[in-house]
């Protein structure tokens, strides 16, 4: 969501956090792609899912969205929260505006995203989610069958060829 800041091109722009929506709409002369700001029900966990249900991430709901466009093949960057160890809490915009360590994950919320992922995967079994991750990354254990991680120098590669 705050990737307006470093590209200039992006088709589609995901905010569920009202501070970051609050700064994509001051900023919309910047933007060159659409500004998805979903409704309040959905920026939380499916309630098919679970009944305590979690907020969900900006990326969650930009998979969804990727989905309900009719794309099958999803190439996932920056899901910190696939990562082993202390880099899985730190996104990469970590103590810029709207970052601050209040809206921080921990290693508790990592553990619950992962498994909403697992099952969103599973619910979509028909898309091939593609995690790109950093080359000396290591990653949780995912359990869903159409979920596969790529080396971030083989998306490069792949990008340029």
């Amino acid at each position: 969501n705050a990737l307006y800041r470093d590209f200039n091109n992006s088709d589609y722009l995901v905010a569920i956090d009202d501070r970051m929506i609050l700064e994509l709409q001051t900023n919309k002369d910047k933007i060159k792609g659409e500004i998805i700001i979903p409704p309040e029900d959905e920026r939380w966990e499916a309630k098919e899912y679970s009944p305590h249900r979690r907020r969900s991430n900006a990326g969650m709901n930009a998979m969804l969205e990727a989905i309900r466009r009719g794309h099958n093949m999803l190439y996932c960057l920056g899901f910190d929260f696939i990562l082993e160890g202390e880099r899985s809490i730190k996104n990469v915009y970590k103590g810029t505006k709207n970052y601050e360590p209040a809206t921080q994950s921990t290693t508790d919320d990592n553990y619950f995203r992962i498994r909403y992922c697992d099952w969103f995967a599973n619910q979509h079994a028909d898309v091939k989610f593609i995690f790109v991750i950093p080359d000396d990354a290591a990653t949780k254990s995912i359990d869903s069958k159409n979920i596969i991680g790529m080396k971030m120098s083989t998306f490069l590669n792949k990008l340029n060829n």
